[in-house]
């Protein structure tokens, strides 16, 4: 570079500016879910010195739940993927980008067909789940999904796996090559001040814990219910924030167990590290996981977790005894709700510092940008 008096020079500046490579991420939506915030955070927060950055956005911009600032958005005002294929294919000629970066498998899909046209352009597809075990929950036939996945997921330049499990599941169940296989967790996105951190009262005997998920069949809302209701010796709340095709079966269960008093629901909250802080425990009952962000925020506020041992992510951020436990199955998980102090032998300060190292953004975004100059 050249410099006057310390100064770069503007004809540096221009030719830096130039040399940048032109990334599109695409996402259906900015609508509430762990892809469209994680995705939006990496496509604002990369180095603009080495990336000029645009995110597409299929849908409507009245549906956007994350604040997009940063970044220049680009919305299709499409009601379905499907109907936005042609309008997102023009974009993308137009645009001339080097890399585009998708989430979601429909996406995925949608990109390996893309990339049979567009040769020059490296297509690079993010997953967001384990797919084969995902698959027993899903209303779509999964002898098609793996044809569709064999045949356009290998023709991706690369495939971001959030955790091990996904990354292996690729490996054995779709053939796919694991050189073509990056593994990047997704980050933390905010860290609370010390000072906010909430200080919870060891002596209490009223425990609080919550949940924050899709209330869908995957999750496993019934088996949390079923664990809570046989709490002996002490009194406790639990909090589901989340909306989803469960919700009456859930509700109907909560009844069923005479717990309506102690089980409250949220369908949508802004502020959901306010309502993680000020709670004794996360519980995850998912049966599959990608890599759970709302357990991950969980642990970045201090407040431990308590999760079924499943496919997928939640093993990366999960130390047992030290921010929270495992349980195996629904026996395992009533025998540890009534070990009261086995539950307040967590120090929340150590939750924490589990995972601020681990998954801090400087890291994470660091290794989007090393695959993008790989």
């Amino acid at each position: 570079m050249f410099y006057q008096n310390g100064i770069r020079s503007l004809g540096s500046i221009k030719k830096e500016m130039q040399n940048r490579k032109k990334v599109l991420f695409i996402l259906p939506c900015l609508g509430a879910g762990g892809a469209e915030r994680v995705m939006s955070f990496v496509c604002e927060n990369l180095d603009n010195k080495l990336f000029d950055t645009k995110l597409i956005v299929l849908g409507f911009q009245k549906d956007n739940v994350f604040n997009v600032e940063n970044v220049a958005v680009t919305y299709l005002n499409k009601s379905r993927l499907l109907v936005a294929v042609p309008s997102l294919f023009k974009v993308i000629i137009k645009e001339k980008p080097s890399f585009v970066v998708g989430s979601i498998i429909h996406v995925n899909l949608m990109m390996g067909v893309f990339s049979i046209f567009l040769r020059k352009i490296k297509f690079i597809g993010r997953e967001a789940s384990v797919v084969s075990k995902m698959n027993e929950f899903s209303t779509f036939n999964s002898k098609i999904k793996a044809i569709l996945i064999k045949l356009f997921y290998s023709r991706l330049t690369f495939l971001i796996c959030q955790s091990e499990d996904m990354r292996k599941d690729f490996i054995s169940t779709f053939d796919l090559k694991s050189s073509r296989l990056v593994l990047i967790h997704n980050p933390i996105t905010f860290i609370p001040k010390e000072e906010s951190m909430y200080k919870s009262n060891s002596n209490s005997e009223n425990f609080n814990f919550v949940t924050v998920g899709r209330l869908s069949e995957e999750k496993g809302y019934l088996r949390i219910i079923k664990g809570l209701s046989k709490i002996q010796n002490y009194s406790f709340t639990y909090c589901i924030i989340g909306s989803g095709p469960q919700e009456e079966q859930i509700k109907q269960l909560v009844e069923e167990y005479g717990l309506n008093d102690k089980v409250s629901f949220i369908p949508f909250t802004s502020n959901v590290l306010g309502e993680l802080i000020n709670k004794n425990y996360f519980i995850q009952g998912s049966y599959v996981e990608g890599f759970p962000n709302a357990l991950l925020e969980s642990c970045t506020v201090g407040t431990p977790v308590i999760a079924f041992n499943a496919p997928g992510g939640t093993k990366d951020i999960v130390i047992n005894g030290e921010n929270g436990f495992f349980v195996e199955n629904e026996n395992d998980f009533s025998s540890l709700l009534n070990n009261l102090e086995r539950l307040k032998s967590i120090d929340r300060n150590k939750v924490k510092l589990s995972v601020i190292n681990k998954f801090n953004s400087e890291k994470i975004l660091s290794q989007y940008e090393e695959l993008l100059n790989s």
